[in-house]
Parts: C-alpha cells; sequence; structure tokens
C-alpha cells in the first residue's frame, strides 16, 4: 500500500485543529481553498483535507504524541433568540478535567489491541494529533434547560495529523458530534460519562483510519472515500 494511499484513508477517520489554529470567529479549516490540499468526499467527518505531498514512512509510524488540546478560541452558539451566556465560559479547574479527558480518551483508543504507542515527549513522536475544540452548541438556553428541556446539543472539533518531522499537516478535518447531555461541558466539575463517550468516539475513528491507512486492518466499517481538487 502507498504512502498516499495510506494518508487517503486514514482522512476518513480524522477530526480537529493542528499548527495552524482556528480562526477564533469561525470553524472554516485554514485548508479550505487550499490547493495543496485535496478535499473528502463521502468521509465520516464534515470536512476533510489531505495534503497532496506522500508523507515518506507513513505506513511505518507508530509513535503518537497527543498534544494539549486548544480550547482558547471555543465559541458558544446559543439557540436562535438566547443571549450570550457566561456561565459557559471554561474555568482553569474546568479546563484541567477537559484535557485529562481528551488524553486519556485519546491514548485509551490509539492504543486499544497495542495498535499505536501513545509517547509523552513530542520528540520521540511521528504522528501528532492536534485538537482544537471549535465549538459548543446547545440546543437550548439555561432558562430552558432548568424549567426541564433537554440538555442536549452538539460539539465541534477540528483535529489534525501533524508529520512530526516537518511539521507538515498531513490530515486535517473538523466535525461536530451531537450529544443527549451536551450541557456537561458547561459546568465541568469530575470525569463524566458524556463527555467521555464523546471523545473516545473521536479516539475510536483515529485508531481504524490510521490501522487501515496503514494496511493493518480490514474493519468492514471503513469505506472509501473520493479525494477531489478543491
Amino acid at each position: 500500500m502507498s504512502d498516499k494511499r495510506l494518508a487517503v484513508l486514514l482522512a476518513s477517520f480524522m477530526i480537529l485543529g493542528a499548527c495552524t489554529q482556528l480562526d477564533a470567529t469561525s470553524s472554516v479549516a485554514p485548508e479550505r481553498g487550499d490547493p495543496d490540499f485535496l478535499e473528502g468526499v463521502n468521509a465520516r467527518a464534515d470536512e476533510l483535507y489531505v495534503n497532496r505531498e506522500v508523507q515518506p514512512g507513513v505506513r511505518d509510524f507508530r509513535n503518537v504524541y497527543i498534544a494539549p488540546a486548544n480550547l482558547a478560541n471555543m465559541r458558544v452558539i446559543q439557540p436562535e433568540g438566547a443571549t450570550a451566556d457566561e456561565g459557559w465560559l471554561i474555568t482553569e479547574p474546568e479546563e484541567k478535567i477537559l484535557q485529562k479527558a481528551i488524553a486519556r480518551e485519546f491514548s485509551a483508543g490509539l492504543s486499544f489491541g497495542s495498535a499505536f504507542n501513545i509517547v509523552d515527549d513530542q520528540e520521540q513522536a511521528e504522528i501528532i494529533v492536534n485538537t482544537a475544540v471549535v465549538a459548543i452548541h446547545p440546543n437550548e438556553s439555561r432558562d430552558a434547560v432548568v424549567a426541564g428541556a433537554k440538555a442536549s446539543g452538539a460539539i465541534t472539533v477540528s483535529i489534525a495529523l501533524v508529520n512530526e518531522a516537518s511539521g507538515a499537516v498531513m490530515v486535517r478535518s473538523i466535525d461536530t458530534k451531537s450529544s443527549d447531555d451536551i450541557w456537561a461541558f458547561n459546568q465541568v466539575d469530575n470525569d463524566d460519562p458524556a463527555i467521555d463517550l464523546i471523545f473516545r468516539s473521536w479516539a475510536n475513528s483515529i485508531r481504524r483510519g490510521m490501522l487501515h491507512l496503514q494496511g493493518r486492518s480490514n474493519d468492514p466499517l471503513v469505506q472509501p472515500i473520493v479525494l477531489q481538487e478543491q
């Protein structure tokens, strides 16, 4: 299997931010419209971009470093007509809990079945997973939830796989995932199954995509995607 095909397969499962950060007021990937990146069609993610250049040695990459997530630019997209709600601002203790959850779930997902080695030092890695939480989308206002409305909504993230040696973004994906308990992100005071479930799902997708990318799996859930000019 060629390195380019590996990048294509992996792309169908990627989701969040890389060395080029997302704009604080936009969920548009920096690679959108960039001729150096092909756009994935029929991918699992909402947006998918793959570097045109073959990434040498990708098939043999095993060491993965999970970088701390970027939460600084996260937006809260309120329901229609709702006013700004400062209660959604992430405090320092909440950020520590979220960072811990992302690191834990991504590490568990990627290392499952000894698929990949999670390293603590970026210099030991071949692939860096960069994550940015782009936006939280609560379906209901705080008053409505207090009154008994469903605490559902969605979270948008950007995930990028970066070649540690070159610093190049190999794959970026932006994806929005729904949750029946998006308000778990509102007041984070401890480990929460609702939060873990969202990041666990992305972690499992990354692992499956990477294994297929490297020709190490025959997972029937993986569907071929098409890459096209932007």
